[in-house]
């Protein structure tokens, strides 16, 4: 699989800090923790993202086929996805880049929270977008979900 056109050569760590909060590559050895963090959300994902039907019906074998496509993707540099942590290695979400399939130069980025996760939100979404803006990235028109 080839990566996204805006992503060849491009180097998209699969570890890095936002200050405090670790972003680390979503893969298939996250399922137990990711599977628990989705169900226990589904209100609230659902309730941020009105138009999502996702978790809705999610089974542990649908979410680690999720897992391993997003594990792929990202090795193959088509799509991003990293849980969120933080220092004591808390499960506190996920966030995804989806670069644009049709071509435009943009990229759509959106997260989700685990239920009752403590963590800055304003200074976590200062945070990525500085990232996102800065030199680490293909510079692309990076549209942040709203929260």
């Amino acid at each position: 699989m080839r990566p996204h056109p805006y992503f060849t050569g491009w180097a998209i760590p699969a570890e890095y800090f936002l200050g405090a909060i670790k972003l680390k590559a979503l893969s298939v050895d996250d399922l137990d923790r990711d599977y628990e963090a989705v169900m226990q959300s589904a209100a609230d994902i659902k309730t941020a993202n009105p138009t999502l039907t996702w978790p809705d019906g999610l089974t542990r074998e649908q979410a680690m086929v999720d897992l391993a496509w997003h594990q792929k993707e990202f090795e193959s540099r088509r799509s991003f996805a990293w849980v969120v942590e933080d220092k004591d290695q808390t499960y506190l979400g996920c966030i995804y880049v989806y670069p644009s399939i049709a071509g435009e130069k943009s990229a759509d980025v959106a997260w989700w929270w685990k239920t009752g996760a403590k963590l800055d939100r304003k200074k976590f979404r200062h945070d990525l977008y500085l990232w996102l803006s800065g030199g680490s990235w293909p510079p692309l028109d990076y549209h942040l979900q709203i929260e």
